[in-house]
């Protein structure tokens, strides 16, 4: 009867041991929409303004122009339902091997807060602060890292409830642009003396073409390039005279005639009725990192005079933005 009595009981726990627990071990919490379908519940850690390429699957942050993002922790079930201490919270930290010791450590530990205890945020956490500790480096421009998000109590080391690989973007995109200034007048059509040239227009573009090929100098060496602005004479009331926008490269276009006027030969006496027109380029890459240059073309009655705000190339090609593609003439 006693061997009977034992083979029940190994039977007994057997049995919890199939559906991965013993009795009392796990948390109390609601198995319900809030589940991944088999009673476990699942919790998430999120980046503010953070970006998933749809290709590689990477998920980047922004490392440089605007580091401090929020971290966002949900536990669905709440933090009772996994800590059974009282005053527990919630931490994220960088995950780090260290390479002297031998052993995982967690750093730039920053204490979340909540108010409900199912959303936890670290406000401005610092991205930035990861590359260097203590005059070490610890991780390089776009390098992967594992975000992870602890419960402790203040005088506990914690355990760790999620965690996220994510990529630092610590660079700016880049672009060598070849802007080219154009009369507005028809080349085609014989000039009217009595009609004066109305202005000029400009065409841009990244790319440029050798003997053997076409090379696009546009790019961005982590998150990819994405957004790209060209604003004619910005102005905060009434808005640019034109605004031209694209997404990666390359980067090419051409501008309307209208937005840049030439000097009125009529009131025309000297140099100094010169005419100034402001073009502000932005190029952002997928993270928000960016990169701007303001362009300001001075013209007279009937052609461009100066070109500041990039490299003078050669002629009436200008390349504004040092990206590492081309050597200026």
């Amino acid at each position: 009867m006693k061997k009977l009595l034992l083979v029940l009981m190994v039977v007994a726990l057997a049995s919890f041991l199939l559906v991965g627990c013993l009795p009392g071990t796990t948390p109390d919490v609601d198995e319900d929409e809030d589940d991944d379908g088999n009673g476990v519940v699942e919790i998430t850690l999120e980046v503010e303004n953070d970006y998933l390429d749809p290709v590689t699957g990477k998920t980047f942050v922004n490392g440089l122009d605007d580091c401090l993002q929020d971290v966002i922790v949900t536990i669905p079930g709440g933090v009772d339902a996994i800590e059974t201490y009282e005053d527990s919270v919630v931490y994220v930290a960088v995950k780090w091997y260290n390479e002297t010791t031998g052993k995982d450590v967690y750093v730039n530990l920053q204490e979340a807060t909540s108010t409900d205890g199912i959303v936890w945020t670290a406000e401005d956490y610092d991205f930035c602060g990861i590359f260097e500790l203590d005059g070490e480096t610890l991780i390089d421009d776009c390098e992967s890292i594992c975000l992870v998000a602890l419960v402790k109590h203040p005088c506990c080391p914690g355990d760790e409830i999620v965690l996220k690989v994510v990529t630092v973007d610590g660079a700016d995109p880049y672009a060598d642009l070849f802007v080219t200034v154009k009369d507005c007048a028809d080349p085609c059509v014989e000039p009217d003396e009595c009609v004066p040239p109305a202005g000029a227009y400009i065409e841009w573009t990244s790319r440029t073409t050798g003997d053997c090929e076409t090379t696009d100098c546009c790019g961005d060496d982590c998150s990819g390039v994405g957004t790209w602005t060209i604003e004619v004479e910005p102005d905060v009331c009434l808005g640019p005279c034109d605004l031209v926008t694209g997404t990666g490269c390359p980067i090419e276009g051409v501008l309307d005639c209208g937005c840049l006027p030439y000097a009125d030969a009529d009131e025309y006496t000297s140099s100094e009725d010169n005419v100034t027109h402001t073009i502000e380029f932005t190029l952002l890459d997928n993270v928000g990192n960016k990169v701007e240059d303001t362009w300001v073309l001075e013209f007279d009655t009937d052609s461009l005079v100066s070109f500041t705000g990039g490299i003078l190339s050669s002629g009436t090609t200008y390349q504004v933005l040092e990206g590492g593609c081309a050597e200026p003439e």
